[in-house]
């Protein structure tokens, strides 16, 4: 499917100083400008020991990573990333010609110098005029040291889980949430106590999750029983209780992604309504700092435009209307604007719930046979062609799932929607394959054409099934789906039915 949602990142602009034009003081000729004095407010001096070329400077923007600059390494060993403005705060990262990275925390200070040694940035970081920079390393530093240790205990607990050795799993889960805990004190120290200040103490703070309590300290619900769900409720509730909505810099580090990420899909139940409340809750939260708004509507607009999963293309359409529709995505030109909601309007005619369009199309005879007039319990509209590959294989799987319905008696039809105009091969192809459901076609390319709209048909064969009122429950199915779709709705009607009202 073509994607319509873009990602609308503009990369730093480079400014160029142009040279002043030779002044002439009518005696002597040409007199020479004085050189002008260029401000470089944001100055990157790195230096890594074994590497040569042209190396870049990039920054995160979400879970995407797009190029700055590129600097290439002088003679003595040295590369400059230089702006004649400051970049805007975030993660970054120099990367070498192999492709290996180190980050760079661009924040208050962007002058400042970094020398280390290609075998490990790490533990060979030397930062001089950057305090954050130097605290970040320091942290890193901490962090390898406490995954060498924890190595061991990983490697012991994978061991013991093969041979199912659940003392051994239990010493070593000990062990490495001992660990564990010792890293959460550092991180806390560093952004509650020793660097608060800094940005990376947001970052921090940021990726602070809620602690679980043990299950017999649960509190009870009014009845007096144990609210199991506890951990669950608390933990998405308190989720981004230590994030800082105001600093655009965020969407600039792989934190914000990932975490938007996570409260979609393992915090939120996943059905459309509860998502679009979630994602509406997420926009408003972001809504102080620009570029976190803008990701957290171009996330929600591009995850669920693009969602295989049948029903999320009513998440889509909320977005559009409430944020689109109301000029609210400021980033958007307006001819991109435009498509996105002519998309959502389109897909708004097939939403599951929703009444599906009535067509008045013409059988093999020329008569007029509307969709509304079809009666049954259940109506199957496909768009096919008897040429297209994929049609030849699904027509005969959904003409022998139709025929065993009405030998079981099933009220059950099917409205297919010639996609072409060969009508004369279309005609010989029903005859052929005994197609005996309701075989309609346009009149014309225009009707045509305003049916595949209605139906949001991008390819064939395109399946909606409609119930007895003809609203649509389920799309976007070949013709086993649909005959599983169908029969787990045919089990559900039949147990409605026998329930006492």
């Amino acid at each position: 499917m073509k994607k319509i949602v873009t990602l609308l990142f503009l990369l730093a602009a480079f400014m160029l100083n142009a040279q002043a034009p030779a002044k002439t003081n009518g005696n002597t000729g040409v007199v020479k400008p004085k050189p002008k004095t260029v401000a470089y407010p944001m100055e990157l001096r790195v230096k890594i020991k074994g590497i040569t070329g042209k190396c870049l400077l990039a920054n995160y923007y979400g879970d995407k990573q797009f190029v700055q600059d590129t600097a290439e390494v002088d003679a003595n060993g040295w590369m400059v990333f230089r702006d004649t403005v400051l970049k805007p705060n975030g993660i970054y990262m120099v990367v070498t010609p192999s492709k290996k990275f180190m980050e760079v925390v661009l924040d208050k200070e962007q002058k400042f110098s970094m020398e280390t040694d290609s075998t490990d940035f790490v533990a060979n970081m030397k930062v001089t005029g950057s305090k954050e920079n130097q605290y970040f390393y320091e942290y890193l530093g901490f962090l390898n040291v406490r995954q060498k240790e924890m190595q061991p205990f990983q490697d012991g607990y994978k061991r013991a889980k093969e041979l199912n050795q659940k003392d051994s799993m239990e010493y070593f889960q000990k062990k490495s949430h001992a660990v564990d805990s010792v890293v959460k004190a550092y991180k806390r120290n560093y952004a509650y106590t020793k660097h608060p200040e800094t940005f990376m103490a947001k970052v921090m703070k940021a990726m602070e999750e809620p602690e679980s309590i043990p299950y017999d300290k649960f509190p009870k619900k009014e009845d007096g029983s144990i609210d199991s769900a506890y951990n669950y409720k608390n933990f998405r509730a308190h989720y981004w209780d230590n994030f800082d909505h105001t600093d655009d810099g965020m969407v600039r580090t792989p934190v914000f992604h990932n975490k938007l990420k996570y409260y979609l899909e393992k915090l939120t139940p996943q059905h459309p309504d509860s998502i679009m409340v979630a994602c509406d809750f997420l926009i408003e939260q972001a809504r102080p700092s620009k570029e976190q708004f803008k990701y957290t509507v171009y996330y929600c607009t591009y995850t669920y435009e693009m969602s295989n999963i049948m029903g999320f293309d009513a998440i889509f359409v909320h977005i559009v209307n409430k944020y689109y529709k109301t000029n609210q995505a400021f980033w958007v030109s307006e001819t991109q604007k435009t498509k996105i909601v002519n998309r959502a309007d389109q897909l708004s005619y097939t939403l599951l719930g929703k009444s599906a369009v009535n067509l008045n199309l013409m059988d093999t005879l020329g008569r007029v046979r509307p969709l509304q007039d079809v009666k049954a319990a259940y109506t199957l509209v496909i768009f096919w062609d008897p040429t297209c590959g994929h049609c030849i294989k699904e027509i005969p799987v959904l003409k022998a799932y139709y025929d065993s319905l009405h030998k079981a008696g099933i009220s059950f039809e099917v409205y297919a929607v010639y996609s072409e105009q060969d009508y004369a091969g279309w005609k010989a192809y029903i005859k052929k394959n005994n197609l005996t459901w309701l075989n309609v076609r346009a009149k014309d390319a225009q009707e045509l054409a305003t049916a595949k709209y209605y139906y949001d048909v991008r390819s064939t064969p395109t399946m909606v099934l409609l119930d007895g009122q003809k609203k649509v429950f389920a799309k976007r199915l070949d013709a086993h789906k649909a005959g599983e779709f169908l029969n787990k709705r045919i089990e559900q009607d039949k147990e409605k039915a026998q329930k006492p009202n």
